[in-house]
């Protein structure tokens, strides 16, 4: 990554302030600004501060968060509950494992910005069904924008995004992997897929133009990233989507999924993770194979990390498993396995909780709204917050995409809130 260029900077300037200045329904759309233009990994450094785009809006957000006095109050309910605990566990423990306390500590604070402060911001952002289409309009005129870019990036190996401090080029396999101003390939191609149904739902709303460019253009940011990753993750977001009219059948397609699984792992010869990331590859030059390889290493040291993880030290199984590959990594290629060795199997417990209850209330919700429109809103979240599932497998999420997660979180929590008034019927289930 290069460092911040007086443009960089002249942009997040002009982002802080409008979130001040700004309605309370408007401030999504400069967080969403700063996600897609402000390239990951650049930040503006004071002293010892590290200010990334989203963190510093995320700070100035928390700002205008307890500044707005006529704010409304957001229900704290189970979404709000499973996020806080997982955060604040994950902190502590991570710290608590960690051999050098305190870098850990500042390292978990800042983290903490960009995760608790950047949630609390967008449930304040995130009030309504409207407030919801305002961001997906707003990601979709993001990513028109970003078109051009992308373009230029695939044919012609340039990111034009080095005007704002961006200086890399991926290639792999003689292959340009387009990453715009994410860290990584597979995180802008998993971020177009995740956005996908959200922008199908806008047709539902009239909004037959701005859906169709939209998916067209997320379309070819899923070819441009070149990652297997993103092209299984849109084949099984198309899946999930068609399964609309059969939504109230969630709970049997979800013991079916487990018990497919089940049945598939115990007749091969090699465990089901072999055949998933293995034997079901898109493209050639994927990394599948150490995917496989960190499974088994997870699986084999579990009586080592289950209880904290491994906190700032990591694991380092490359050492042990994989010397032989360029792969040094151990973590960042399957986030549930990162949650893991960086806070235990508790920690991870948490977030897959909290992961299947935003898509379960989203599913409720999309199943008692009245309008169709709304149901297809809500279903479209709950396809996204499956898509980031799929993802996790992949990819750790790290930089401005975690943005985007916790949106979907909110959006769930959101939902969450309108099923316990509207829906009393439901409110046990839940």
């Amino acid at each position: 990554m290069g460092d911040a260029t007086p443009l960089y900077i002249l942009v997040q300037l002009i982002l802080c302030v409008s979130i001040f200045w700004v309605k309370r329904e408007h401030v999504i759309v400069s967080l969403i600004a700063a996600m897609c233009f402000l390239p990951s990994g650049i930040s503006i450094k004071i002293a010892t501060l590290d200010l990334q785009a989203v963190r510093l809006l995320a700070i100035c957000g928390i700002i205008r968060v307890l500044a707005d006095g006529n704010r409304k109050r957001s229900d704290f309910n189970t979404i709000d509950k499973l996020f806080f605990s997982y955060q604040i566990i994950g902190f502590f423990i991570y710290v608590f494992a960690s051999d050098d306390f305190s870098h850990a500590f500042i390292y978990k604070c800042g983290k903490a910005v960009d995760s608790i402060f950047l949630y609390i911001v967008l449930r304040y952002s995130i009030q309504s069904k409207e407030d919801i289409l305002l961001a997906v309009k707003s990601f979709a005129v993001c990513v028109f924008v970003l078109i051009p870019f992308v373009m230029v990036e695939y044919f012609f190996e340039y990111n034009m995004f080095t005007l704002l401090g961006r200086d890399t080029i991926d290639i792999r396999g003689g292959e340009v992997r387009a990453t715009a101003t994410f860290s990584h390939a597979i995180l802008f191609g998993s971020f177009a897929v995740a956005l996908m149904p959200m922008f199908y739902a806008l047709r539902k709303y009239g909004q037959t133009t701005l859906s169709n460019g939209s998916l067209i253009c997320c379309f070819f940011i899923v070819i441009a990233c070149s990652s297997s990753g993103p092209i299984i993750a849109l084949a099984a977001t198309v899946f999930f989507m068609a399964f609309f009219k059969w939504r109230e059948k969630g709970k049997l397609l979800f013991w079916s999924i487990v018990t497919s699984s089940l049945f598939i792992h115990f007749v091969r010869e090699s465990p089901i993770w072999h055949l998933l990331y293995v034997r079901i590859s898109v493209k050639a030059s994927s990394t599948g194979y150490h995917r496989y390889l960190l499974i088994e290493a997870a699986i084999k040291e579990f009586w080592n990390w289950w209880l904290v993880g491994y906190g700032e030290s990591g694991p380092s199984w490359h050492e042990k498993y994989w010397p032989w590959t360029y792969a040094h990594f151990t973590d960042v290629t399957n986030h549930y396995l990162l949650v893991g060795v960086r806070g235990g199997v508790f920690t991870m417990f948490l977030f897959i909780v909290l992961c299947y209850k935003v898509i379960k209330n989203l599913g409720i919700a999309s199943i008692y709204a009245e309008k169709q429109s709304e149901q297809w809103l809500w279903w479209a979240t709950a396809v996204m917050m499956i898509s980031h599932c799929i993802t996790f497998l992949s990819v750790a999420y790290f930089g401005q995409i975690e943005m985007l997660l916790y949106l979907t979180i909110a959006i769930g929590a959101l939902a969450t809130s309108q099923n316990y008034k509207n829906s009393s019927s439901t409110l046990k289930k839940l």
